[in-house]
Protein backbone atom coordinates (compact mmCIF):
# COMPACT_ATOMS: atom_id res chain seq x y z
CA UNK A 1 0.00 0.00 0.00
CA UNK A 2 3.02 2.45 0.93
CA UNK A 3 4.34 2.00 -3.20
CA UNK A 4 0.90 2.75 -3.87
CA UNK A 5 0.90 5.84 -2.19
CA UNK A 6 4.13 6.75 -3.33
CA UNK A 7 3.39 6.19 -7.09
CA UNK A 8 0.08 8.36 -6.51
CA UNK A 9 2.07 11.38 -5.08
CA UNK A 10 4.82 10.97 -8.08
CA UNK A 11 2.03 10.80 -10.59
CA UNK A 12 0.04 13.78 -9.02
CA UNK A 13 3.14 16.38 -9.02
CA UNK A 14 4.79 14.92 -12.38
CA UNK A 15 0.79 16.48 -13.64
CA UNK A 16 1.05 19.44 -11.45
CA UNK A 17 4.63 19.98 -12.63
CA UNK A 18 4.08 19.76 -16.02
CA UNK A 19 0.91 21.96 -15.71
CA UNK A 20 2.98 25.14 -14.35
CA UNK A 21 5.76 24.71 -16.59
CA UNK A 22 3.10 24.51 -19.55
CA UNK A 23 1.28 27.61 -17.79
CA UNK A 24 5.14 29.53 -17.66
CA UNK A 25 5.08 29.52 -21.65
CA UNK A 26 7.00 28.04 -24.59
CA UNK A 27 9.99 28.96 -23.90
CA UNK A 28 13.85 26.68 -23.96
CA UNK A 29 15.53 26.45 -20.75
CA UNK A 30 18.50 28.45 -22.77
CA UNK A 31 15.95 31.25 -22.92
CA UNK A 32 14.83 31.53 -19.44
CA UNK A 33 15.07 34.91 -17.79
CA UNK A 34 16.58 34.60 -13.79
CA UNK A 35 13.22 34.83 -12.65
CA UNK A 36 11.67 32.03 -14.39
CA UNK A 37 14.67 29.91 -13.39
CA UNK A 38 14.18 30.69 -10.05
CA UNK A 39 10.60 29.56 -10.10
CA UNK A 40 11.51 26.64 -12.02
CA UNK A 41 14.35 25.33 -9.65
CA UNK A 42 11.99 26.13 -6.67
CA UNK A 43 9.84 23.95 -7.96
CA UNK A 44 11.90 20.84 -8.70
CA UNK A 45 12.70 21.42 -4.77
CA UNK A 46 9.39 21.71 -3.89
CA UNK A 47 7.86 18.55 -5.68
CA UNK A 48 11.04 16.10 -4.43
CA UNK A 49 9.28 17.43 -1.38
CA UNK A 50 6.20 15.99 -1.72
CA UNK A 51 7.43 12.83 -3.20
CA UNK A 52 9.96 12.18 -0.34
CA UNK A 53 7.92 13.40 2.46
CA UNK A 54 4.24 12.04 2.28
CA UNK A 55 3.52 14.13 5.42
CA UNK A 56 4.29 17.11 4.07
CA UNK A 57 2.50 16.09 0.39
CA UNK A 58 -0.73 18.49 0.47
CA UNK A 59 1.83 21.40 1.72
CA UNK A 60 3.95 20.51 -1.37
CA UNK A 61 1.41 20.53 -3.31
CA UNK A 62 -0.31 24.40 -1.61
CA UNK A 63 3.18 25.94 -2.31
CA UNK A 64 3.64 24.94 -5.78
CA UNK A 65 0.42 26.37 -6.68
CA UNK A 66 1.05 29.55 -4.45
CA UNK A 67 4.18 30.04 -6.99
CA UNK A 68 2.56 29.13 -9.71
CA UNK A 69 0.28 32.34 -8.86
CA UNK A 70 2.90 34.25 -7.56
CA UNK A 71 4.83 33.71 -10.64
CA UNK A 72 1.40 34.74 -12.77
CA UNK A 73 1.14 37.99 -10.72
CA UNK A 74 4.92 38.80 -11.37
CA UNK A 75 4.41 37.85 -15.23
CA UNK A 76 2.01 40.16 -15.03
CA UNK A 77 3.34 42.78 -13.37
CA UNK A 78 6.48 43.23 -15.78
CA UNK A 79 4.24 43.45 -18.58
CA UNK A 80 2.59 46.67 -16.99
CA UNK A 81 5.62 47.90 -15.52
CA UNK A 82 8.99 48.03 -17.39
CA UNK A 83 11.30 49.35 -14.81
CA UNK A 84 9.80 46.47 -12.58
CA UNK A 85 11.60 43.79 -15.70
CA UNK A 86 14.75 45.55 -15.53
CA UNK A 87 14.86 44.94 -12.20
CA UNK A 88 14.16 41.34 -12.24
CA UNK A 89 15.61 40.26 -15.53
CA UNK A 90 18.19 42.99 -16.22
CA UNK A 91 18.17 44.68 -19.39
CA UNK A 92 20.29 43.23 -22.81
CA UNK A 93 23.98 44.86 -23.15
CA UNK A 94 24.97 46.28 -26.34
CA UNK A 95 28.69 44.58 -26.68
CA UNK A 96 29.63 45.34 -30.28
CA UNK A 97 27.99 48.38 -32.07
CA UNK A 98 29.31 48.75 -35.36
CA UNK A 99 31.96 46.40 -35.05
CA UNK A 100 33.10 48.67 -31.63
CA UNK A 101 33.17 46.99 -28.74
CA UNK A 102 32.05 48.39 -25.66
CA UNK A 103 34.80 47.11 -22.45
CA UNK A 104 32.77 49.36 -20.41
CA UNK A 105 29.58 47.30 -20.99
CA UNK A 106 31.76 44.08 -20.46
CA UNK A 107 33.07 45.02 -17.42
CA UNK A 108 29.14 45.76 -16.25
CA UNK A 109 28.62 42.32 -16.44
CA UNK A 110 31.62 40.25 -15.70
CA UNK A 111 31.77 39.14 -19.47
CA UNK A 112 35.58 38.64 -20.61
CA UNK A 113 36.52 39.05 -24.57
CA UNK A 114 37.15 34.83 -24.25
CA UNK A 115 33.35 34.69 -23.30
CA UNK A 116 32.76 36.88 -26.48
CA UNK A 117 35.23 34.89 -28.62
CA UNK A 118 33.58 31.88 -27.40
CA UNK A 119 29.49 32.90 -28.27
CA UNK A 120 30.73 34.32 -31.55
CA UNK A 121 32.35 31.45 -32.72
CA UNK A 122 29.46 29.52 -32.01
CA UNK A 123 27.24 31.29 -34.54
CA UNK A 124 29.66 30.45 -37.29
CA UNK A 125 31.28 33.68 -37.07
CA UNK A 126 35.18 33.19 -37.65
CA UNK A 127 36.43 36.61 -36.05
CA UNK A 128 35.43 39.29 -34.25
CA UNK A 129 35.72 42.16 -36.94
CA UNK A 130 33.09 40.55 -38.80
CA UNK A 131 30.15 41.23 -36.92
CA UNK A 132 28.05 44.33 -37.35
CA UNK A 133 26.27 44.64 -33.57
CA UNK A 134 26.32 42.13 -30.84
CA UNK A 135 23.31 42.19 -28.02
CA UNK A 136 24.23 39.97 -24.54
CA UNK A 137 20.57 39.07 -23.50
CA UNK A 138 19.48 39.00 -20.47
CA UNK A 139 19.73 34.95 -20.23
CA UNK A 140 23.18 35.62 -20.97
CA UNK A 141 23.07 34.75 -24.58
CA UNK A 142 24.82 36.51 -27.68
CA UNK A 143 22.47 37.70 -30.27
CA UNK A 144 25.24 38.59 -33.35
CA UNK A 145 24.57 40.30 -36.86
CA UNK A 146 27.02 40.08 -39.71
CA UNK A 147 28.83 43.10 -41.47
CA UNK A 148 28.18 41.36 -44.62
CA UNK A 149 24.23 40.87 -44.00
CA UNK A 150 23.83 44.05 -41.89
CA UNK A 151 24.64 47.82 -43.81
CA UNK A 152 23.47 49.73 -40.70
CA UNK A 153 22.86 48.83 -37.39
CA UNK A 154 19.16 48.72 -36.05
CA UNK A 155 18.39 49.52 -32.64
CA UNK A 156 14.82 49.69 -29.90
CA UNK A 157 14.64 53.42 -28.75
CA UNK A 158 11.70 52.62 -26.97
CA UNK A 159 9.80 49.59 -25.22
CA UNK A 160 6.25 49.84 -23.67
CA UNK A 161 6.39 53.71 -23.60
CA UNK A 162 9.99 54.10 -22.00
CA UNK A 163 12.84 54.99 -23.67
CA UNK A 164 16.21 52.35 -24.03
CA UNK A 165 18.75 54.24 -22.15
CA UNK A 166 21.74 52.09 -22.89
CA UNK A 167 20.79 51.78 -26.60
CA UNK A 168 20.21 56.00 -26.50
CA UNK A 169 23.94 55.92 -25.58
CA UNK A 170 25.32 53.65 -28.12
CA UNK A 171 23.37 56.19 -30.90
CA UNK A 172 24.22 58.77 -29.34
CA UNK A 173 21.22 60.33 -28.36
CA UNK A 174 18.91 61.04 -25.32
CA UNK A 175 15.48 61.03 -23.85
CA UNK A 176 15.26 64.57 -24.86
CA UNK A 177 15.72 64.18 -28.31
CA UNK A 178 13.10 61.06 -28.85
CA UNK A 179 10.50 62.89 -27.08
CA UNK A 180 11.24 66.56 -28.90
CA UNK A 181 10.50 63.67 -32.23
CA UNK A 182 7.36 62.09 -31.04
CA UNK A 183 5.59 65.34 -30.56
CA UNK A 184 6.72 67.22 -33.59
CA UNK A 185 4.77 63.84 -35.30
CA UNK A 186 2.23 64.51 -32.53
CA UNK A 187 2.62 61.28 -30.95
CA UNK A 188 2.39 60.58 -27.59
CA UNK A 189 5.47 58.25 -26.77
CA UNK A 190 3.41 56.70 -24.37
CA UNK A 191 1.51 55.20 -26.84
CA UNK A 192 4.81 53.78 -28.00
CA UNK A 193 4.39 50.07 -27.86
CA UNK A 194 7.98 49.71 -29.66
CA UNK A 195 10.09 51.82 -32.00
CA UNK A 196 13.61 51.53 -32.95
CA UNK A 197 16.35 53.68 -34.88
CA UNK A 198 18.48 53.30 -38.06
CA UNK A 199 20.44 56.69 -38.09
CA UNK A 200 17.77 57.66 -41.01
CA UNK A 201 14.50 56.19 -40.01
CA UNK A 202 12.38 55.27 -37.06
CA UNK A 203 10.36 52.47 -37.13
CA UNK A 204 7.35 51.75 -34.88
CA UNK A 205 4.44 50.59 -33.58
CA UNK A 206 1.51 52.39 -31.28
CA UNK A 207 -0.88 50.93 -28.90
CA UNK A 208 -4.51 50.59 -29.80
CA UNK A 209 -6.72 48.61 -27.90
CA UNK A 210 -9.40 48.60 -30.70
CA UNK A 211 -7.22 46.15 -32.92
CA UNK A 212 -5.42 42.86 -32.59
CA UNK A 213 -2.68 43.45 -34.78
CA UNK A 214 -0.92 46.60 -35.19
CA UNK A 215 0.45 48.34 -37.98
CA UNK A 216 4.40 49.07 -38.57
CA UNK A 217 4.75 53.23 -38.76
CA UNK A 218 7.55 55.11 -40.45
CA UNK A 219 8.93 58.27 -39.86
CA UNK A 220 12.12 60.05 -41.92
CA UNK A 221 14.48 60.60 -38.87
CA UNK A 222 14.99 64.71 -38.30
CA UNK A 223 16.71 65.59 -34.80
CA UNK A 224 15.21 68.98 -33.88
CA UNK A 225 17.09 71.75 -32.57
Amino acid sequence: MEYFYLILRVLCVFLLTMLIIRILGKREIGELSIFDLVVLLMIADLGSIGIDESEKFLLSILCLLILLILQKCFSYLTIKFSKLRNILEGKPRIIIYDGLIDIVAMRKENYTIDDLLTQVRDKKIMDISEVRLAVLETNGTLSVFRKEKYSTSRLPIVLSGNCCDENLKALNLNYNDILIFFKANKIDIKKVIYASYDLKQVFFYLKDNNTKQLPLMILDWHKQD
